[in-house]
């Protein structure tokens, strides 16, 4: 009997241990909760998903500072064709906004679904080993994020697609994606025009731009943005497969070329092989650069909208730029461009590390 009372009085204490031990973490929890609001500061993986819902409701998409993936849904293709080696969905968490996207059934796969592929319109089936990513799991995981992060806009480019695969490419579109949160041009007639404020209000947080074509594809979809009218992404090639410095020279041409109205992208990735060796080469510059244009070119400034780049959401052996500090310098820009909300800025500051 007394082994009995004594084995319940042990219970009971560890019990009773237990339920303090719970309280005194939940008390923990709300501590750093608290301070985490009081200091501004945030989890660095809510802030990167969320950061659009800081910016002013009167900036525009062609005004605002965007990280962009070159190649998006290059992930899984061949070392000597992926310029990602993140999905869609783990660059749209790191804080990723524009995807450059370029579509084809995949002829080599038993199944003969929709794949993301890295190539141009001199290359249109340049092997099995350029293949990423399916096309409708990436597409999904848009869907996904847009439905949990309603502030955020999503700026799908899809610049090639091969293979007379235009018509399943676009009901692949309408099935997979929340259409109803996707701009039409019955809701504005130029994308880069319209407000955060604006497509808030009109429940819109995807932006569809697709290729030049010879069809009336873009006129027949109200959906589809036509990417030369509303886009400029320039490109020269040789100047692209150069050095850093050589690459710096041409991104000042892009600038002075830019047009007035348009999503303006900046290309800043390194062509050539080995592909990631050359991020780690041309990271370090291209951050540089846009914090000197931060600080001392206003003009420059106003003008920077979406930065392009190969391994966005992917750290680079043996180069100090993570990818999370290249992430938060082209982020941080909508500070010094004056587009984060009064209320927000010094929250947005301590996330991105800004002056840091």
């Amino acid at each position: 009997m007394k082994q009995c009372i004594l084995k319940n009085k042990i219970v009971l204490t560890l019990l009773i241990v237990c339920l303090l031990t719970a309280f005194v973490a939940v008390l923990a929890a709300c501590d750093t909760n608290d301070s985490q609001e009081e200091t501004g500061k945030l989890k660095s993986e809510i802030f990167e998903e969320n950061w659009m819902s800081y910016i002013s409701d009167d900036a525009t998409i062609g005004e605002i500072a965007i990280v962009g993936s070159h190649d998006a849904g290059t992930y899984r293709a061949n070392v000597v064709w992926a310029t990602q080696h993140s999905t869609i969905e783990d660059q749209l968490k790191a804080g990723v906004r524009y995807f450059d996207m370029r579509a084809t059934v995949n002829i080599y796969a038993e199944e003969q679904d929709y794949y993301f592929i890295h190539a141009d319109s001199d290359m249109p089936a340049i092997g099995k080993l350029s293949f990423g990513q399916m096309v409708e799991p990436s597409l999904a995981a848009v869907n996904d994020f847009v439905n949990k992060n309603e502030n955020e806009i999503v700026i799908l480019d899809f610049q090639h697609t091969w293979l007379d695969t235009e018509e399943g490419l676009i009901q692949l579109m309408k099935s997979t994606l929340p259409m109803d949160k996707v701009l039409t041009k019955s809701d504005c007639s130029d994308p880069s025009a319209i407000t955060l404020g604006e497509m808030r209000d009109l429940g819109k947080n995807i932006i569809i731009l697709y290729k030049d074509t010879t069809s009336d594809v873009c006129d027949e979809n109200d959906f589809l943005f036509e990417r030369s009218r509303f886009l400029q992404s320039d490109y020269v090639g040789n100047e692209h497969k150069g050095d850093a410095e050589r690459l710096k020279t041409q991104w000042e041409t892009y600038f002075n070329d830019k047009k007035d109205g348009v999503i303006f992208i900046l290309q800043g990735q390194l062509t050539g092989s080995p592909l990631k060796e050359r991020e780690g080469l041309i990271r370090p510059v291209l951050d540089a650069y846009l914090k000197d244009i931060a600080a001392n070119d206003v003009e420059k400034l106003a003008k920077i909208n979406v930065v392009m780049k190969d391994f966005v959401a992917d750290d680079v052996e043996g180069c100090e730029v993570t990818s999370s500090d290249a992430i938060f310098t082209i982020i941080s820009l909508n500070v010094d461009k004056g587009l984060v909300k009064a209320d927000k800025l010094d929250a947005f500051k301590t996330a991105c590390g800004y002056g840091a």
